[in-house]
């Protein structure tokens, strides 16, 4: 049996190796770049390139833990028909497929880092977007919507730095029964870990904490939501201009900002190289009639973030599943 075999996502030796990953691997790699003393500069850049490595295997064989968990490939076709819609006509597809493995191998061993050591060992470009924060509108929460792209958790984390509290949506597909268990236990230690940054913020799964944001909202707090999410059917979503077609995204941010009276806005990370990264916020827009095209212009602000690095939107595999219009489909919705 060859080694293609081996690693695919069908095989029951993939499926255990995750263990040996996340229990093994993935810490060590944070536990390396968070190494005192002598060992701080090489070995973070030794950790940089075994996860950089990491990601090449798993683009290669579509290791990803979806795939995994699924038990066939998955991920890696959907990641293709994505970055076909995405990249300019005749741009290669394989390259920029394997560096949305990368990405995600090194976002997943920088979030245990961050659960580790807090924000310590990045360098982090933020001054701008604090700024903004700190000039957000006033007497009400705060929304900021943003995607699976680069190393989120570290924006979430330097919201919360001078002392905002600062929530994370999540979702049950964290605690999945088909997940390893030790991807399970990856999710666990890694949002454990950066709760406590969060200056008594949550992270909740929100099938199950609704009201805890609804809350938090109302108590003139920041909550932080995954937006890049598609609907689960056409009646169900928000339609809006998104990664050159008319979509329907999910509607749970509009509805939550709606019902909150929260202002909203948006913000993206970009990794500079090492542990260098930058934090961009969007324009902060106060609760208000308008929030329909606020959400809109959000939404604007986050492709153009991604489409400056399309390849480390590690979350575009499900951009095929996304409700598309036709022009006659949307003249009649608009009517």
């Amino acid at each position: 049996m060859g080694l293609a075999a081996l690693l695919s996502p069908e095989h029951r030796f993939s499926r255990w190796l995750q263990g040996w990953e996340f229990e093994g691997l993935v810490p060590a790699l944070a536990a390396l770049a968070a190494w005192p003393g002598l060992l701080g500069a090489p070995g973070r850049r030794a950790a940089y390139a075994l996860a950089d490595a990491r990601g090449r295997v798993n683009a290669r064989f579509d290791r990803d833990w979806v795939s995994l968990a699924l038990q066939r490939p998955h991920v890696s076709a959907m990641t293709r028909a994505a970055l076909a819609a995405l990249l300019p006509a005749g741009a290669p597809i394989e390259p920029a497929l394997r560096e949305r493995y990368q990405t995600l191998a090194r976002e997943e061993f920088e979030t245990r880092l961050l659960a580790r050591r807090g924000l310590a060992p990045f360098a982090l470009q933020a001054d701008a977007a604090m700024q903004q924060l700190a000039e957000r509108p006033a007497g009400c929460g705060l929304l900021l919507l943003t995607a699976h792209f680069e190393t989120f958790m570290l924006g979430v984390a330097q919201l919360a730095a001078q002392g905002e509290r600062v929530h994370l949506v999540i979702s049950r597909i964290s605690s999945d029964p088909r997940l390893h268990p030790a991807i399970r236990a990856h999710f666990a230690k890694k949002y454990a870990g950066i709760e406590r940054l969060l200056h008594g913020g949550r992270l909740l799964e929100i099938e199950d904490h609704q009201r805890h944001y609804y809350r938090a909202l109302k108590a003139g707090e920041v909550v932080v939501i995954l937006a890049d999410a598609p609907a689960l059917s056409p009646e169900a979503g928000v339609w809006l201009p998104w990664m050159g077609q008319t979509r329907a995204v999910a509607q749970g941010a509009l509805r939550l900002a709606a019902s909150t009276g929260s202002a909203l806005g948006g913000f993206a990370c970009h990794h500079l190289g090492g542990h260098r990264h930058a934090l961009a916020l969007s324009p902060l827009f106060p609760p208000g009639p308008g929030l329909e095209q606020a959400h809109e212009q959000v939404f604007a602000f986050l492709e153009r973030h991604i489409r400056q690095a399309p390849a480390r939107w590690w979350g575009m595999h499900l951009l095929p599943d996304y409700p598309v219009a036709s022009e006659a489909s949307m003249e009649v919705s608009n009517e």
